[in-house]
């Protein structure tokens, strides 16, 4: 039996699992395994699986797409995993890898509906990466993709998962969709795939972000795509990179800013970690029971999560969920 712990970010929901690839006996059957546990028409459904080891000093992750593949990381996830760590450590910061790469999870305050909130450091944001997100054209900042839009003008970062941004005047939800499909079936120009972000201005130090997600499609939020656009924001505009923007998703809000150093940009994204349940599991037949929810970090979230799709709705952001 295995404890599983289903938590969100922005509403991007990620199960938080104690145990390690290792765990498994192939890698078919940990695809297996996560593709089961995200499945949507399963007994329970998500948008991705963080594996962690919390034993070492420096705890270890790893996480899986709901299609069963790996990446480097994923933003929204790591603060639902930093949130467990610290809770099992009784810390107020701590350091987790995942993939090749150390980030510093810290404890925020809690907001005024009661969301408890984590603060995540990322690694340098790299304009110019070393393997191109497109093939041949590196670095690329503000150019047209043809095979991905005639009209829009793209920057690629890496975060270290590959995002390409662009900024839009209308948010229109099938014209993002259709984009990301494109991405996703030319791994001749994107051999790594990448993930699709479009940034749409609200107001001073507010932005709403939308992202199709290599081997997920579109979620509620995606938390590199939130500071890889928060990146691209101060690369394309005069904000200041240590400002605080406000950046809205369907799924709800993070306030990032950029902590330079080094004459580097280290995107720091504050934003919710709230626990929706937990379950015992057999890996090899999962069904539903044995349940445990936490309904008040649901209730606390689903007041605040009110008001912001009210701003999106007064500044005429349609979205689909």
């Amino acid at each position: 039996m295995a404890e599983i712990l289903n938590a969100h970010g922005s509403r991007n929901d990620i199960f938080v699992v104690p145990m390690t690839p290792r765990d498994f006996a192939s890698d078919d059957e940990l695809r297996a395994f996560v593709q089961r546990l995200c499945d949507r028409a399963g007994p329970f459904g998500g948008d991705g699986v963080y594996f962690y080891d919390a034993a070492p000093p420096v705890p270890e992750a790893w996480f899986f797409n709901p299609d069963g593949s790996s990446a480097e990381f994923c933003g929204n996830g790591m603060r639902c995993l930093g949130r467990v760590v610290l809770d099992l450590r009784d810390a107020s910061d701590a350091v987790i890898r995942s993939g090749s790469t150390e980030y510093t999870v810290r404890r925020g305050a809690s907001t005024e509906e009661g969301v408890r909130q984590v603060s995540l450091e990322h690694p340098a944001v790299d304009f110019s990466p070393a393997t191109p997100v497109v093939a041949g054209r590196n670095p690329l900042t503000r150019a047209r993709l043809p095979e991905v839009d005639q009209a829009l003008a793209f920057t690629a970062v890496t975060i270290p998962n590959p995002h390409l941004v662009a900024e839009v005047d209308k948010y229109v939800e099938a014209d993002l969709a259709a984009m990301g499909e494109r991405v996703a079936a030319r791994r001749d120009v994107f051999p790594a795939g990448a993930n699709l972000s479009v940034l749409l201005p609200l107001g001073q130090d507010e932005v709403f972000v939308r992202t199709f997600e290599r081997g997920a499609g579109l979620t509620a939020s995606c938390g590199s795509g939130m500071a890889a656009s928060r990146a691209v924001w101060s690369r394309i505009s005069e904000t200041d990179p240590e400002r605080e923007v406000l950046v809205r998703n369907v799924g709800g809000t993070a306030t990032v800013s950029l902590k330079v150093q080094d004459k580097q940009w280290h995107p720091v994204v504050r934003g919710n970690a709230t626990l929706v349940y937990r379950a015992e599991v057999d890996p090899a037949a999962l069904a539903r029971d044995a349940v445990e929810r936490y309904d008040e970090e649901e209730r606390a979230y689903a007041a605040r999560e009110q008001r912001n799709t009210a701003r999106l709705r007064e500044a005429g952001v349609e979205t689909a969920a």
